[in-house]
């Protein structure tokens, strides 16, 4: 139940940082055009102000989803924190190096508008250091959730089928790394020597409701698994069933001829 909050958190704030993107669009795209001055922009405290909280919504959002992963695991109470201590450990961890990312990745766009017309966003200022951590920050608090069901899956002791959904279900943060390697990997024009917002903001929307979306299928995980172990104990129940007819009807035939062997035998002896 704890990821459900998180879940339903992460909606609502993704939707307000949809609302205030459109807002802002505008502006953001003719701050890019290299034939207008980008200062302008920064020079409107109401329009960096949207832009900032604007990002700073869609960060939230998919920091919910992290979150959403973590929870799920249970290693925050008893019995599953006392199976294996060193993996509670581990889990712990991950949690407090994604909190960490999570604070920079909230204050990072503080600080790159800190002030009027101060505003790194769109005055042209090289923010690609910053942009370059926040996005490797993303990438490997990612990584880390996903470590987690991997670990999981080396130690369970269940049939194959089972943990191979079981970890596919709890590894669906893999479609956040891709987006956020792409972003990685194209947010820096060098053409013009700076960041490009444009595609920063889009990927990010994509990023943020893709994420919901996969930790949304996610919470089909124990419908799923249900239904596959019981697909298991039937196909189970069914071979079990096959074997032993298949164990008893020799026995029977070799009963049969071993009867007609003794009655003719019996036979054999009649004094008539």
């Amino acid at each position: 139940m704890g990821n459900d909050y998180f879940l339903v958190a992460g909606v609502p704030i993704l939707l307000a940082g949809f609302a205030l993107l459109q807002s802002v669009i505008h502006q953001l795209y003719w701050a890019e055009d290299t034939d207008n001055d980008p200062t302008a922009l920064s020079q409107s405290t109401d329009a960096s102000r949207r832009l900032v909280a604007t990002i700073e919504l869609i960060w939230i959002a998919i920091y919910c989803v992290k979150f959403c992963y973590l929870t799920q695991f249970k290693f925050y109470k008893p019995p599953y924190a006392y199976v294996v201590v060193a993996l509670t450990r581990y889990y712990w961890a991950v949690v407090g190096l994604c909190s960490i990312g999570f604070l920079f990745t909230i204050v990072q766009p503080i600080v790159l508008c800190a002030s009027k017309g101060q505003c790194r966003y769109v005055d042209g200022a090289d923010t690609r250091s910053w942009e370059n951590a926040v996005t490797v920050t993303d990438i490997v608090t990612d990584v880390l959730v996903m470590s987690i069901p991997i670990l999981l899956v080396h130690m369970a002791n269940h049939v194959r089928s089972y943990t191979i959904a079981n970890f596919v279900f709890k590894s669906l943060s893999i479609f956040n790394i891709v987006v956020a390697a792409t972003r990685l990997a194209i947010q820096y024009d060098f053409t013009v020597g700076r960041i490009r917002y444009v595609s920063v903001t889009f990927l990010l929307v994509i990023e943020a409701t893709v994420a919901l979306i996969m930790v949304s299928i996610s919470g089909y995980r124990v419908v799923f698994l249900d239904f596959l172990m019981k697909w298991e104990r039937e196909k189970t129940d069914q071979t079990t069933c096959l074997t032993v007819h298949q164990g008893r009807h020799p026995k029977a035939t070799a009963a049969g001829g071993g009867g007609g062997g003794d009655g003719d035998g019996a036979d054999s002896t009649n004094p008539s």
